[in-house]
C-alpha cells in the first residue's frame, strides 16, 4: 500500500512538473485565466464521463455536514481560490520569485500536519525536507546571476495561493475515507470552475485568444494530465500516505519540469539546476526513509517445571445474555476506518 502511495505521489509530481512546461507554451497564445477555466471544465467533464461509464454516482453519499464543509474548503478555497491567486500573482512577479513561492505548499502541508494532526517528524525527515526545498530553489534560480526581486503584491498573491493549496491536503486526506478518488476529483474541479467564472467576467479588457491547432492540442493534453489524472493520482496517494509524506514527494515538481523541458524542448539544464536536482532527489529519499525497526525482544529462559497439584476442572461457563443458545458470540460491529497520525492516535 505505501509503495503504491509513493508511486502515485511521484506520478502526480511528474504530471504537475510537465504541466509547467505545457502551460508555458499554451499561455503564449491563450490567456492564463482562459486556459485555467478550460482546464477545470475539461477535467470535470472527463471525470464525470468516467463515473457515468462505470455507473457510479456523481454526488458523494453518506457525508455529514462537516464532510461537506471539508469538501467545500478543498474545492473552493484549496483549488479555485488558490489557482486564481497564483495565476494573478505570477503575472505580477518574477519567474524566480513565483517558482520558489509555489513550492511552499509542500512545507505548509507538512507544518499543518504536525500542528493540527499531531504527526511527528524525526530529525532526518526534517533535514530531508529542508534539503529538498533548497534544491528546488537552485532549480528555479537556474543561473548564479539570477536573484530574487523585492517582495511585492504579486509575491503575496502567489504565497497566499500556495498556502491555501497546502492546507487543502488535510481535509482531502480525511475525505478519502468516505469519497472515492474520482468523485473527489470531480467535486474539486466543478466548484473551482464556478469560483473562477466571475474572475473571468470581471477581468478588464479582452483576454488573449489566438491559438493554433497545435496549441489547442497542447491545451487538451494539459487539461487531461494536470486537471484530471493529476488530481486522481494525488487523492490515491493521500489515501495511502500521510499528508506530509505526499507533500514531501510533490516537492520534486521542479526536477520533473527540468527533465520534461530537456526531453521535449531540448533545453539543457544548467550546472546549478543539475545540483538542485541531485539535492531534491537526495532530500526526498532522506525525508521518506522508513524509521528503523526495533529488534525482537530477547528470549527468556523458562523456569524449571515443578510438581504441583492437579488443576481443578473449571466449571462450565454460563451463557451470556446475548447467547442465542449455540454458544457463538454476536458478530463484531463494523467501524469506519479513521486517519491516525504518526503517534497512532486519531486527531
Amino acid at each position: 500500500m505505501r509503495a503504491q502511495g509513493y508511486a502515485f505521489a511521484l506520478l502526480t509530481a511528474a504530471f504537475f512538473g510537465a504541466g509547467a512546461v505545457l502551460a508555458n507554451r499554451v499561455t503564449r497564445e491563450i490567456d492564463p485565466l482562459l486556459t485555467t477555466g478550460l482546464n477545470l471544465s475539461i477535467g470535470a467533464v472527463l471525470l464525470a464521463t468516467q463515473l457515468a461509464v462505470r455507473r457510479r454516482p456523481l454526488v458523494p453519499r453518506g457525508l455529514t455536514g462537516r464532510d461537506w464543509i471539508r469538501l467545500g474548503f478543498v474545492s473552493v478555497v484549496g483549488t479555485g481560490l488558490s489557482l486564481a491567486l497564483v495565476i494573478g500573482g505570477l503575472s505580477r512577479t518574477s519567474p524566480v520569485n513565483g517558482g520558489f513561492l509555489i513550492q511552499l505548499q509542500g512545507p505548509t502541508a507538512v507544518l499543518a500536519s504536525v500542528l493540527l494532526l499531531g504527526d511527528r517528524l524525526r530529525g532526518w525527515q526534517s533535514a530531508g525536507l529542508a534539503v529538498t526545498l533548497a534544491g528546488g530553489v537552485l532549480v528555479v534560480l537556474r543561473d548564479p546571476g539570477a536573484g530574487f526581486t523585492s517582495v511585492g503584491t504579486g509575491d503575496l498573491l502567489v504565497l497566499a495561493g500556495a498556502v491555501l493549496a497546502g492546507l487543502a491536503f488535510l481535509p482531502a486526506k480525511t475525505l478519502m475515507a468516505k469519497v472515492p478518488a474520482l468523485q473527489l476529483g470531480l467535486w474539486r474541479l466543478v466548484p473551482a470552475a464556478v469560483v473562477l467564472l466571475p474572475v473571468l467576467l470581471l477581468t478588464p479588457g479582452p483576454l488573449r485568444w489566438h491559438p493554433t491547432a497545435g496549441t489547442l492540442g497542447l491545451q487538451l493534453l494539459l487539461a487531461v494530465t494536470n486537471f484530471c489524472l493529476a488530481y486522481v493520482t494525488l487523492h490515491l496517494a493521500l489515501e495511502r500516505l500521510r499528508p506530509w509524506e505526499t507533500a514531501s514527494v510533490l516537492q520534486l515538481e521542479p526536477a520533473f519540469t527540468v527533465l520534461v523541458a530537456l526531453l521535449a524542448l531540448g533545453l539543457a539544464p544548467t550546472p546549478l539546476q543539475l545540483l538542485g536536482g541531485v539535492l531534491m532527489i537526495g532530500g526526498g529519499l532522506l525525508a521518506n526513509r522508513p524509521a528503523p525497526t526495533r529488534g525482537p525482544a530477547p528470549a527468556t529462559t523458562p523456569a524449571p517445571a515443578t510438581l504441583s497439584a492437579p488443576a481443578a476442572t473449571p466449571a462450565p461457563a454460563s451463557r451470556p445474555a446475548h447467547d442465542p443458545g449455540d454458544g457463538d458470540p454476536p458478530p463484531p460491529v463494523p467501524t469506519r476506518p479513521a486517519y491516525q497520525n504518526s503517534r497512532g492516535t486519531t486527531p
